[in-house]
This record gives C-alpha cells, sequence and structure tokens, in this order.
C-alpha cells in the first residue's frame, strides 16, 4: 500500500535551470538517445558540434545538408511539408545566428544556396499550408539583412545579385528583399539597380518583356518608395490615370511629400468605374486639410456622411459648426441617417452613435429590410436595446433566429439557438407591444414551419435542458 508523504513533489517543468541540474552527463545521454530517434535533431546536434569547432566546418555541414535536399526528387504530400519546413528553417536560424555570428560572408553564401532550393522543393512538395513559402520568405528577408550587416565592398555587384534573384523568383520568395537590402544598397546601389532593370526590361520585347515586367515590375516603384521619390514612383504607373487604385496609391505618396494640389488632380482624375470610392474621399479630405481648404473639408465630411454614414466624418462635420448650429445640425443628420438606403447600415450607425430611440424606430420600421446574415450589426443592436426596448431587441432576435431557419444553414444552429434563448428570455417583457407577437405565437409558427430542422431543436432543448 503507497503511503503519502509530505515532501514537496516536483513540478516536472522543463525550464533551463531545471536542465543545467541535469548535469552534463545525463544531458548529453538524453540528447544522443533522442538523435537516435529523430534523424532531424541528429542533424541540429551536428550543426551545433560543427559551431563549436570553427565556422567552416559549420559551413560545410549546412551547405552539403542544402545539397542534399536539392538533389532530392521524391514528391513531398501535404501532410510531410512539416517536417521539410521545419528542417529548412532550422538550418535558416542557423545561418542567421551561429554561422553569421562567425563569417557573415559564408552566411550570405549559405542563405543565397538555401533559397536557391524554392523553385525545386516548391515544384516537388504540396504547400498548401503554406509553411514553406513562410520558410522562403523569411530567407529572402534575412539575406537583404545579411547584406547589410555585412561591408558590401561593390554595390553595383550587389545590386545585379539583387536583380537577379528577383528575376529568376517564381515564388515570391524575394519580395521583401529590397526593404532589407536597402540598407547595404544605399542611395548609389538603388540607383545601380533601377538602372539595370531599365536596361534589361529595355532590351527585351514580346512575350519575354512581359514576363520580365510580371516578374520584376514591381521593384521599380518600390526602389521609387525607398528612396521616397514620389515622381519616380509617378514614372512607373499608368500616364492617363485610369486605374483608381494606382492614382490612390499616387495621391497618398504626394499628400505625404507635401504636394496635396497635385494630389487633387489624380483624386478626381475622370474614370469609368471605380472601385475604391472611400479611399478616394477619404484622400480627398486628407488633401483638402493639407491646403487649409476649409469650406471645403467640411463639405468633404459631410459628402462622406451622405455616402457612407461616417460616424467620424459627421462628428468632425458638426464640430467645426458655428456655435448653436450643431445641435439641429445633428437632429437633422440623424433623421437622414433612419432614411438611408441600407437599413442594415443605419441600423449600425444609430447604434453605435449612440441613438437607441432612433434604432428601435428604425427596427421596427424597416425590419424587413435588416439583413439577416449580419450577426455583426444585429445581435449588437438587439443587445443595445434589450434593455430600453424589449420589444426591438425581439424582433431583432427573432429576424437573426429567421434567417438561419430560412437558409437551412446547420453550421450556425448554435447561434440561432443562442439567439433564440435571448429572445425567450425577453418574453415576459413584450406584453402590449402592439409590433410584436406574443411569444408563444411565435414560436408555434416557428414550430409550424420549421419543425423538421432537428439539429436546431436539439440545440435549442440543450440550452433549456
Amino acid at each position: 500500500m503507497a503511503t503519502s508523504g509530505s515532501g514537496k513533489r516536483g513540478t516536472g517543468r522543463v525550464t533551463l535551470d531545471a536542465l543545467q541540474a541535469l548535469g552534463p552527463a545525463r544531458l548529453a545521454r538524453l540528447v544522443l538517445a533522442q538523435a537516435e530517434r529523430d534523424a532531424i535533431f541528429a542533424r541540429a546536434v551536428r550543426m551545433e558540434l560543427a559551431a563549436k569547432d570553427d565556422s567552416g566546418a559549420l559551413a560545410h555541414e549546412i551547405d552539403k545538408r542544402l545539397k542534399t535536399i536539392r538533389r532530392s526528387r521524391g514528391f513531398v504530400e501535404w501532410d510531410k511539408v512539416g517536417p521539410l519546413a521545419r528542417e529548412l528553417d532550422q538550418l535558416r536560424e542557423t545561418i542567421l545566428g551561429p554561422l553569421a555570428q562567425t563569417s557573415l560572408s559564408q552566411a550570405v553564401d549559405c542563405m543565397k544556396l538555401l533559397l536557391s532550393l524554392a523553385e525545386p522543393v516548391f515544384e516537388r512538395s504540396d504547400d498548401s499550408s503554406g509553411s514553406l513559402g513562410t520558410v522562403f520568405r523569411q530567407g529572402g528577408e534575412d539575406l537583404g539583412g545579411l547584406w547589410a550587416r555585412a561591408d558590401v565592398p561593390d554595390v553595383e555587384q550587389l545590386a545585379g545579385d539583387i536583380l537577379t534573384l528577383i528575376e529568376g523568383d517564381g515564388y515570391g520568395v524575394f519580395d521583401d528583399l529590397p526593404d532589407a537590402a536597402s540598407p547595404a544598397l544605399g542611395q548609389t546601389g538603388r540607383a545601380a539597380l533601377r538602372r539595370m532593370l531599365l536596361e534589361r526590361q529595355a532590351g527585351l520585347t514580346g512575350p519575354e518583356r512581359r514576363q520580365f515586367d510580371y516578374k520584376v515590375g514591381w521593384l521599380l516603384p518600390k526602389l521609387a518608395d525607398l528612396d521616397g521619390d514620389v515622381d519616380a514612383y509617378i514614372a512607373t504607373v499608368d500616364p492617363d490615370r485610369r486605374n483608381t487604385l494606382v492614382n490612390a496609391q499616387v495621391a497618398a505618396r504626394l499628400i505625404a511629400q507635401g504636394r496635396a494640389a497635385e494630389a487633387l488632380d489624380w483624386i478626381d482624375a475622370p474614370v469609368e468605374r471605380s472601385h475604391n470610392e472611400r479611399e478616394l474621399a477619404d484622400l480627398k479630405l486628407r488633401a483638402f486639410e493639407a491646403l487649409g481648404r476649409r469650406d471645403d473639408v467640411q463639405a468633404q465630411r459631410k459628402a462622406i456622411f451622405d455616402r457612407w454614414l461616417d460616424a467620424q466624418a459627421l462628428r468632425e462635420w458638426l464640430r467645426a459648426l458655428p456655435d448653436f448650429e450643431d445641435v439641429a445640425a445633428e437632429r437633422q443628420a440623424l433623421d437622414q441617417a433612419m432614411a438611408y438606403d441600407r437599413a442594415t447600415s443605419a441600423l449600425a450607425f444609430l447604434v453605435a452613435w449612440p441613438d437607441l430611440k432612433r434604432a428601435s424606430k428604425l427596427t421596427r420600421e424597416r425590419l424587413e429590410g435588416l439583413e439577416a446574415r449580419a450577426y455583426d450589426i444585429l445581435r449588437p443592436a438587439a443587445e443595445a436595446l434589450s434593455q430600453t426596448d424589449p420589444g426591438g431587441a425581439t424582433l431583432l432576435y427573432r429576424r437573426l433566429v429567421a434567417g438561419v431557419l430560412d437558409r437551412a444553414s446547420s453550421k450556425y444552429y448554435p447561434y440561432a439557438a443562442r439567439d433564440f434563448a435571448a429572445a425567450t428570455d425577453l418574453a415576459d417583457r413584450i406584453a402590449g407591444d402592439v409590433d410584436v407577437v406574443p411569444h408563444d405565437d411565435w414560436l408555434a409558427d416557428l414550430r409550424k414551419v420549421h419543425g423538421r430542422k432537428i439539429g436546431f431543436w436539439n440545440q435549442v432543448a440543450g440550452k433549456f435542458g
């Protein structure tokens, strides 16, 4: 029979102090045993042992392993990608850490070798999880950081290396390389990279030119941003200003450079259709503010509110009105919100403002216009109204329940059951509310229409069981 002791038992937690307390001999046996069971762990141990000797031995171990991976030909299924990604990441960290601490030049060479594996590894792997892509993209950024830490004697050569890497990149591995390598390039190196890119571009035609622009074209505006040169950025875009997304990007940069008047020309460029009206409207407001055009600022704030029921724009507009005009103006704006063409957006605005009286009125008058799938709006609105207007809150909860059941969306039954329970909790407080069907009558109708949706009713039973 076991006896209970009064001594304090160890927690068994693995901490640095606990491991050090085991002593080197015992730890060595544990490491050796694990290395015999885990090939990736064994390779990590060999790397550590090589790092203990000298950088040349460590670089040799890394080089040998990377070349072995590159020679591999077997396809890596999605459920086997994890170990490969972990090993590559382990190699990346070893290059960035121990190897770089002793030899930056060897670290640069090994990181470039690791990144050269991207294409062959991607082509023989199912990286649907994105884990391999994450490792290689981080490696691309790390390479730039290593160059920035190293004393690069020839920025022209570095610029050429970067262009070669990006031109051969079909997987976005080097998307973050220009930012990371920018300190190493400096303005001279960035200018050299831009010149090389333009020369290479000018020498290509047809499909080759299109392929080059697809892979490398993004580098020109990136270099312009790194130099803070908005004119160089503008030189890379459509001069006819037909793309509103690009127009917005140019305008934002012009405003940041104190050239708001020019930004307005890009914002107001005539286009057939805009997919980013709100972004352009906000930029226009920023431009007017930068130019000190007070009347235009006020008009733009009101226009933004009128179009999108933006609460911040309305508050700023009201705040800038002359004394004693803001109260009547606010009342008029809130009445305007009541008539907004999208009832769900209007409800969200009124609850957030807050004006729960108008929110209640809108709920009752425009219930059918409220989007039953707008859980993120209707549910908080119901919660907000539950104290002051239980009838209005009940209508919203019922709308949410009906929306799920009408679509027979079984994965949302738990949420519908929760809304059903919330409506039930309010049942005693809606008596006499002429706009709200009594709870028992609503429940009877619900069972009549949706009685066969057993999954939902089981969820309800669980709430009240």
